[in-house]
């Protein structure tokens, strides 16, 4: 049986999702380029709404399933992983087609905005299929190998960059062309290019979800031969010494009272894009009308529409950046479960400790140096990227600025939450995000309409940080020892400031040279990740450390007496 121990499946999701993240740059890069800001508004809203539901019907069926089959096979119960699997498949490929079927439903009925209706309708059928992907992923993975996640996710990015940004500027293309021989865009009637533009912005995002949907059904048909190929590696011999003993009722039971609260604990978390689209267009308009001053940037936008404007540029630019470090350190979560969930099960704290440490050192490296890095660098890195966007950039670039220290906090959150649940207190991690929720929609009332997406921002950073140390405290107390955090962050802290500095510094010569300013950009963040990587080799370099010592006290011994080195 394959089996990738915690530092190898940490670099194969690691480099998955280092892979899929460069390719979803590629797609939403030019996908923010085509809506601008208020056709992203349109497209984060309608994932606003959609999120909630998928995680409530997938987002538990990985972690529970991967818990599961770790716990079987470390007690060597092959046969009665076997029989789990093929339920788990049954079991989750009908309540997956039952909550697309309802979202159908509420959707025809409840929605009464089109500009995301048709974007929801698009979006329901994925939720079959990273259903039954979920399943696959959950039972390779809780067996330690990694391989058939990261093929799928690969698979479903490629797919969707392909076809998402496909059907985006086909469809634009058509509404042009619409326009300029009837003066109508799918029906609608419209007077300017500009009116044509705005008309077409739903369809152009709907078009993007289709394409995401139909990668996530092409991703999952690969995933489901790429296993059907290469197995799961268990043997006649392994299945034939493991008798059978608990029906598919005890499996279903003991999946969907496992996976649910990991899906209500997802749920809650999915709330913060929620919140935010609830309440940032009202407030934002609130702040609009009281500090008019502070939006003279944007007057040729109407002031009906800059709310929706404002809200897309924030999601679609610096929310977007802003989630690339904590996704991938999540995967180092997804990595150490396997794992973790041995070490309970043979009851050895000390190989669980080492694991979890490792773990939050990982996550610390990736999380302070490119939150700080995010930070120093926020007007460039979105100018490098949405050139053709300025006002976006002028609405993203100081909440960045923010959003990339609360990277710190969300990024070392998410893998605490999977060890959570693989202590087997999914519940803690749903008071916790319910908690971070509250105190974000607080502040969001009280600051947005004082300081508009600055106030977003911070609220953003607040919730983070209460949440990481929410879980950290949790861990700890679960586990009975002391994770050392403060010692554990203290090399990756000084490799962030000197990342950040570094690409600060680097930037501005550059800019003295009289360059373009994206060639300054990359620059900086190149100058920045060699001047990190070599403080990373060195930090975290034992054998260095240990000769620098050693030649320190060397040379306070021969030195003169009362002379120190």
């Amino acid at each position: 049986m394959k089996k990738q121990g915690f530092l190898k499946g940490s670099a194969i999701l690691v480099g998955m999702v280092a892979i899929t993240k460069v390719l979803g740059l590629v797609y939403k890069v030019p996908l923010a380029n085509i809506l601008g800001g208020t056709g992203m508004g349109y497209f984060s809203a309608a994932f606003s709404v959609f999120t909630p539901v998928f995680a409530l019907a997938a987002a538990g069926i990985c972690p529970a399933m991967a818990k599961l089959t770790a716990e079987k096979a470390a007690l060597g119960r092959y046969a009665d992983l076997r029989r789990q699997r093929r339920t788990a498949l049954i079991v989750y490929t009908l309540t997956s087609l039952t909550v697309c079927i309802c979202l159908y439903a509420v959707v025809w009925f409840g929605t009464g905005v089109v500009s995301i209706r048709y974007a929801l309708y698009c979006l329901a059928p994925s939720v079959l299929f990273c259903g039954v992907m979920n399943v696959e992923r959950g039972y390779y993975e809780g067996l330690g190998n990694m391989l058939p996640t990261a093929f799928s996710e690969i698979a479903e990015t490629v797919f969707r960059l392909g076809l998402g940004l496909g059907l985006a500027v086909y469809i634009k293309n058509v509404a042009e062309e619409s326009f300029a021989e009837s003066g109508a865009v799918f029906g609608i009637v419209c007077e300017t290019s500009s009116q044509a533009e705005q008309a077409a912005l739903p369809f152009i995002a709907a078009g993007a979800v289709i394409g995401s949907t139909a990668a996530s059904c092409l991703a999952c048909v690969g995933l489901l031969i790429f296993t059907a190929i290469h197995g799961d590696g268990l043997t006649d011999e392994m299945i034939s010494a493991d008798p059978v003993t608990e029906n598919r009722r005890y499996h279903a039971k003991e999946l969907v009272l496992l996976s649910f609260p990991i899906a209500a604990a997802a749920v809650v978390t999915t709330l913060t894009g929620m919140l935010d689209m609830l309440t940032l267009p009202k407030c934002l308009g609130l702040a609009i009308s009281r500090f008019p001053q502070n939006y003279v940037e944007f007057a040729e936008i109407s002031k009906s529409e800059l709310p929706n404007f404002l809200y897309g540029s924030y999601e679609g630019m610096a929310v977007m950046l802003y989630g690339l470090v904590p996704t991938l350190t999540a995967m180092l979560g997804k990595s150490a479960l396997p794992s973790m969930t041995e070490s309970l099960a043979r009851h050895d704290r000390s190989s669980l400790t080492r694991d979890l440490r490792r773990m939050l050192t990982l996550s610390a490296t990736a999380a302070i140096s490119c939150g700080l890095g995010m930070s120093a660098m926020s007007s460039e890195v979105l100018e490098l990227l949405f050139s053709g966007r300025k006002l976006e950039c002028i609405a993203a670039q100081q909440p960045l600025i923010i959003l990339g220290i609360s990277v710190v906090g969300c990024a070392m959150a998410l893998p605490c939450f999977t060890v959570i649940q693989a202590l087997g207190k999914p519940s803690r991690v749903t008071t916790i995000m319910l908690a971070g929720a509250a105190i974000k929609l607080g502040l969001n009332i009280a600051l947005v309409p004082l300081w508009g997406l600055n106030g977003a921002a911070v609220s953003e950073l607040v919730r983070s940080f209460f949440v990481c140390a929410a879980a950290l405290i949790t861990i700890s107390r679960l586990t009975g020892s002391e994770i050392g955090i403060l010692e554990l962050c203290l090399r990756p802290l000084y490799a962030g400031v000197m990342c950040a500095v570094s690409a600060r510094l680097f930037c501005d010569a550059l800019r003295r040279l009289d360059i373009s300013e994206k060639l300054c950009a990359l620059g900086g963040i190149l100058g920045g990740g060699i001047v990190c990587l070599t403080s990373f080799a060195l930090l975290f370099d034992d054998s260095i450390v240990t000769r620098c010592l050693r030649r320190s006290r060397k040379a306070e011994k021969n030195a003169p007496f009362g002379v120190s080195g």
